[in-house]
């Protein structure tokens, strides 16, 4: 133990006391001393030793009858008890035990011996300092006694009072329907023989009063005789027990105790049923709280989660917003693109077929006439024909741009089309054309791929963004390479440039919905995030790998057959 064990050593002798104290503290306990029962009961609602030593010869309340209250009261019925007694018969051993005493030492026995069984208890001691209610385990017996016989009365009150009960008295059966209207009795010992009253009406009436009180006192009526039908009409009108008045006082304080027990017992119970309650109540209110609290943590984490679900719908709703934007922007582009080329192409047709008569009208005529012309007409007409020769490489010109034109404005975007990836690529040059000022410089390295399934239309927007990026990144002159490969059953496309890179934050977002690293006003940062929709629509990828000051370069890969561009039918363009 961390403190010394507490005895509550209950003894009256002051001599035995003294020795048993001494030899008690000669060995490290500490030690209280009481006199009598009552004392002891009232050390024990100040605070609960580890052990009780009692004497079994006690003034007023003996000590098995000590050892009972201890055992029937819920505070203190784990304290271990030791009993000492003079007495050597083997009777008085059984009757000490039954009582609740723990062990038995006769007082004849060494006080060492003593000590051993002491230290053999508190070995075996779990008393803990916690009780059941904040109430004092043992409070007074107080009891109201009634009878119209003053010396009578003062002599049973005198003997009641030396087993430590509080007494009060009273001569009528009004004064004590009075008493028990405004004080609290344990019980109450009437004579039925009253000068106002009958016993049997007054236990009747404090029967009736006794039933409004929680905690109810008992009745015991004192007996002239043993007659039959006076006993039975007071045990009927409401008393616990009767007595006869003439038998000895020890006879009556014996039936007050045992009904005292009785009700001390019960008053236990009860108090331990409250207190199982409690407790029940209390896991009741543990569990609802756990249950309240995991019902909200799940209402929050749905919250949260609808939250999220909310917020990825937005985004989702604003990309394809934005894709729709764009992608109208790129169905606008591709109509003017092609009616553009439409309107050029057929007035282009028809000045290279004028084109192609003049030449050779202009070389049959020189043939006739070049030996009359003279040497200034021979010049003109030298310069004749190469102005034709240039005007064919110009209508050739414009012939190539209307074809590259055709191929990027393809409105075919709905179906999987084969197309000639390089002509593709060729054609969104020729729109990029004017921005590459002689500055930029386009490295093409093509590989043995010709050949794709794809969307034409979506695929010539994703070469679209990142060469225009390329452009973009690259500040005064710089190179392009653009790079076409078979990776698997894959077409990889990588378009990489000599422009100032990005460092890994920017990079890692390159592909979020209007991220956008460029001035306000110049971009919308919609073009990656829709070509990664598009790639992803092929069933595809797209990766960017940069660092600052070695250029950007981005890795397109997309099924070169029907059959993986495919595998996703019926997706949009974010999976």
């Amino acid at each position: 133990m961390d403190r010394p064990a507490r005895i509550l050593l209950v003894e009256d002798s002051p001599t035995q006391a003294l020795k048993l104290r001494h030899v008690l503290e000669q060995a490290g306990l500490g030690v209280e001393c009481a006199a009598s029962a009552e004392a002891a009961l009232d050390s024990l609602n100040r605070g609960l030793p580890d052990l009780v030593v009692t004497d079994y010869r006690l003034p007023g309340m003996l000590g098995d009858e000590l050892c009972r209250k201890i055992r029937m009261n819920v505070n203190t019925r784990g304290i271990p008890i030791l009993m000492l007694t003079a007495a050597k018969e083997r009777e008085t051993e059984r009757h000490v035990l039954e009582s609740g005493a723990d062990d038995y030492v006769p007082k004849s026995e060494d006080l060492d011996f003593a000590l051993l069984r002491i230290q053999a208890l508190l070995r075996k001691s779990h008393v803990q300092e916690v009780v059941f209610s904040d109430e004092s385990p043992f409070a007074a017996t107080k009891l109201l006694v009634v009878d119209d016989s003053p010396t009578y009365l003062q002599l049973l009150a005198g003997q009641l009072e030396k087993e430590g009960w509080v007494v009060k008295t009273a001569t009528t059966g009004a004064e004590a329907l009075e008493c028990a209207a405004v004080e609290t009795f344990d019980g109450i010992v009437l004579d039925l023989v009253l000068p106002d009253l009958s016993g049997a009406e007054l236990c009747r009436r404090l029967a009736e009063g006794r039933r409004t009180l929680e905690d109810s006192f008992v009745i015991l009526a004192l007996s002239g005789g043993r007659a039959k039908e006076r006993m039975t009409s007071v045990l009927a009108a409401g008393a616990d027990d009767v007595v006869e008045k003439s038998r000895d006082i020890a006879v009556i304080k014996a039936r007050i105790r045992a009904l005292l027990r009785r009700k001390l017992l019960y008053r236990e119970n009860r108090r331990i049923a409250d207190e199982f309650q409690k407790k029940e109540l209390e896991i009741l209110r543990a569990r609802a709280d756990k249950e309240a609290a995991e019902l909200r943590a799940a209402m929050a984490e749905q919250l949260e989660k609808a939250n999220r679900d909310l917020e990825t719908a937005n985004r989702e709703l604003r990309e394809t917003q934005a894709q729709l934007i764009q992608s109208a922007k790129m169905a606008s582009l591709g109509q003017l693109v092609a009616g553009v080329a439409h309107e050029i192409n057929n007035p282009l047709s028809f000045v290279m077929s004028h084109q192609a008569t003049v030449e050779r009208a202009l070389e049959a005529i020189a043939a006739e006439a070049a030996p009359h012309l003279s040497a200034e007409a021979s010049r003109k007409l030298e310069r004749a024909r190469e102005r034709l020769g240039d005007i064919q490489m110009g209508l050739e010109r414009i012939r190539d741009l209307v074809v590259k034109l055709r191929t990027f404005s393809r409105l075919d975007e709905g179906e999987l089309k084969y197309v000639k990836i390089e002509e593709s690529i060729e054609s969104v040059l020729t729109l990029l054309d004017h921005r590459l000022a002689g500055r930029i410089r386009v490295t093409r390295e093509y590989g043995d791929v010709k050949v794709v399934s794809c969307y034409p239309g979506p695929l010539n927007q994703v070469l679209m963004n990142v060469l225009a990026n390329a452009i973009d990144a690259i500040d005064g002159a710089g190179e392009i390479t653009i790079r076409t490969g078979r990776d698997g059953s894959m077409l990889r496309i990588t378009v990489a440039d000599t422009g100032k890179g990005m460092p890994e934050n920017v990079r890692e977002r390159v592909f979020d919905p209007f991220f956008t690293t460029k001035p306000v006003g110049e971009g919308t940062g919609l073009g990656l995030s829709i070509s990664y929709g598009i790639i992803q629509r092929h069933n595809g990828t797209i990766e960017v790998r940069s660092a600052p000051g070695r250029g950007t370069e981005v890795a397109i890969r997309i099924p070169i057959g029907p059959e993986q561009a495919n595998a996703r039918s019926g997706h949009g363009q974010h999976d």
